[in-house]
């Protein structure tokens, strides 16, 4: 087939899957109507966990990796309760047959609130009526007087924390809580012209977004922070502005609405940055009992020692699992808190009715906030022998997962593009020291024009900003060239941000992290490469170690002058892809030629920023032709 036949097979595929997806979501539905007559859990955790390992395995025999088919059909798990859950919700509180809905958040178009509102409710598949609000307690009003029929607010981010204000104005409002649900969030730095971060002298933010970007703003000290009611009116200023010495902060979907561009990504303190929002309304839900649900209510104990804590007796006496306290002070009455507390229940449940009646006789004061449908579905948990081997042979399951008993084929690599082979190995061309932008460019060159495949240079080292940068631009960098990326991590901290963008990431853990890294590196999906010790045992030991918690894309480098007769061992002992290191690229034809007979399968070279251009086309092609 010509390429124009292939992305024609292509596109009729991705019909069919779609169809399959949309009819697979209706028998999902047709399960949750079942349910009604014979009320049951939504979720069936034994169920998804026997449905996960069956597919697994039926995907290995079709050639997909595990951690793929888990991907992939945890989403499918995630959309189908979601889905049953909103049904059942529409059936249990009919909504008002209205032509549109309405609903107030903080700030303007392209707000972090705005784009949580238009989340949550395009479940409604109907117009949307969006109410700018300036503060929190105009979203409060709007809400009250009837103008919105429902209302966003922010209650916590896991790096700035909880928002006090929400929680303060919770306490004195008559809405009620109908729904949560958590949005990812990625500042960037905005501008609306072409321009550098040198260049600019005023930023404009939230005050939410300054805590939770204090460790970049640190890099910028000459620049001066504005602050504006919302991300939103910051990006409408700057826009407005169009001048190359102002920017704003917030995400890229928002600033796209307003015409910015990102100048800078990934700018928070933590990198897994979230935002939990509270749908309020006029009136309280009811949550199906079949619904995973949560309950929202505050109270006020009396100063006496050990009130809370015989507070919170009650819930533990009910088997009631709570999931947030936050204490806040009760405006005129000094010294004295109000405590706001979720937990995982449903209002009606029996244990709660009791759990809440108990409370009043020994509290001061206690208001349910609301009763909605918990946003959190779990994935389902595999176990790791699932995800570390077939589940066929018992004596099979009884090897160690590195070995040729356990699996006989050689582990099939995937880099990037690139699946490496005996016949096809890898060629890494590895910088000495993090170079400049041209000298990284002109390296990526080289490296195409002479028939290698990845790029390696180590980006950490200096401050969390700076390893940052250079992580997006060797990224960009490879990618402009069609190659892949690789760079060294000595820590769990260094593989989680690396294994966010590069291809391939080469283990050399810190003595006092040595086991951290390596549970870290058999939970994440992204290929790697271990150097072998000095004691191979030794190696393969926590060879097991990372295949056990499920990443089974893992090569073996031998950095210790490429000794033939270990190599020849080691390929008779492990399927793991063997790759070993060149001295330099002044490699002989017969040479090549007998690693290759060894089974290495991947090779890496240093190169220096002023070797010649055509440095490594000669050891490429003794490599794929010796």
């Amino acid at each position: 087939m010509n390429l124009d036949e292939i992305r024609s097979n292509i596109s009729r595929l991705d019909r069919e899957l779609l169809a399959l997806l949309a009819r697979r979501k209706a028998l999902s539905l047709d399960v949750a109507r079942s349910k009604l007559e014979n009320p049951r859990p939504i979720r069936d955790q034994e169920r998804e966990q026997a449905l996960l390992v069956a597919l697994i395995e039926q995907g290995r025999q079709l050639g997909l990796d595990a951690h793929y088919v888990t991907r992939l059909f945890h989403i499918i798990i995630e959309d189908s309760v979601l889905s049953q859950q909103a049904l059942l919700q529409d059936l249990l509180n009919p909504r008002d047959q209205v032509p549109a809905i309405s609903v107030a958040f903080l700030g303007l178009k392209g707000s972090y609130s705005n784009l949580a509102a238009r989340k949550y409710l395009s479940r409604f598949q109907a117009p949307l009526i969006e109410h700018n609000c300036e503060t929190f307690q105009q979203i409060f009003d709007t809400v009250e007087s009837g103008q919105a029929q429902y209302g966003i607010l922010p209650i916590e981010n896991t790096s700035s924390g909880s928002i006090n204000d929400v929680f303060d104005l919770m306490q004195h409002t008559s809405l009620s809580i109908v729904g949560e649900l958590t949005q990812p969030i990625e500042h960037c730095l905005l501008v609306a012209v072409d321009t550098n971060v040198g260049q600019l002298k005023t930023l404009y933010t939230h005050p939410q977004v300054y805590q939770q970007c204090s460790q970049y703003l640190k890099t910028l000290p000459g620049v001066k922070v504005e602050f504006c009611a919302a991300s939103s009116n910051a990006m409408e200023l700057v826009a407005g502005l169009k001048r190359p010495d102002v920017g704003a902060m917030g995400s890229a979907d928002g600033g796209e609405l307003h015409g910015l561009k990102p100048l800078v990504r990934g700018l928070a303190n933590q990198k897994q940055n979230m935002t939990r929002f509270i749908v309020v309304a006029r009136k309280p839900i009811e949550v199906a009992e079949q619904i995973p649900a949560k309950t929202s209510f505050i109270m006020s104990t009396g100063q006496q020692s050990g009130a809370l804590v015989e507070a919170l007796l009650v819930l533990r006496g009910h088997d009631i699992t709570m999931t947030k306290l936050e204490s806040r002070p009760i405006i005129g009455n000094p010294w004295e808190e109000m405590f706001y507390v979720d937990v995982a229940a449903n209002v009606n449940s029996p244990e709660m009715q009791s759990a809440l009646k108990e409370l009043g006789r020994i509290t001061r004061f206690i208001k349910v906030l609301g009763c909605y449908p918990s946003a959190e579905v779990a994935p389902t948990r595999i176990p790791s022998a699932a995800l570390g081997r077939r589940q066929t042979a018992v004596a099979q399951a009884s090897q160690p997962r590195h070995s040729r008993a356990y699996k006989q084929d050689d582990t099939r690599l995937q880099v990037g593009r690139f699946i490496p082979t005996r016949q096809e190995p890898l060629l890494i061309a590895e910088l000495a020291a993090w170079p400049g932008e041209p000298q990284l460019q002109e390296a990526a060159r080289r490296l195409k024009e002479s028939g290698g495949q990845v790029l390696a240079v180590s980006c950490f080292g200096g401050d969390s900003q700076q390893a940052g940068q250079r992580l997006q631009q060797l990224r960009e960098t490879a990618a402009r060239f069609d190659l892949a990326a690789m760079t060294r991590v000595g820590s769990a901290e260094e593989l989680a941000r690396a294994a966010e963008c590069l291809d391939l990431l080469l283990l050399r853990p810190e003595p006092a992290q040595r086991s951290e890294l390596l549970t870290a590196a058999g939970r994440c999906t992204r290929p790697l490469l271990l150097p072998l010790g000095s004691d191979p045992r030794a190696t393969l030991a926590e060879v097991e170690l990372i295949l056990g918690e499920g990443n089974q894309q893992l090569a073996l480098l031998d950095e210790e002058g490429l000794s033939l007769e270990r190599l020849l061992t080691l390929q008779q002992q492990t399927h793991l892809p063997l790759f070993g290191r060149l001295a330099d690229a002044g490699l002989a034809p017969e040479l090549a030629h007998a690693l290759r007979e060894a089974g290495l399968q991947g090779f890496c070279v240093a190169l220096a920023e002023d070797s010649p251009a055509d440095t490594l086309a000669p050891l490429a092609q003794r490599l794929y032709r010796g």
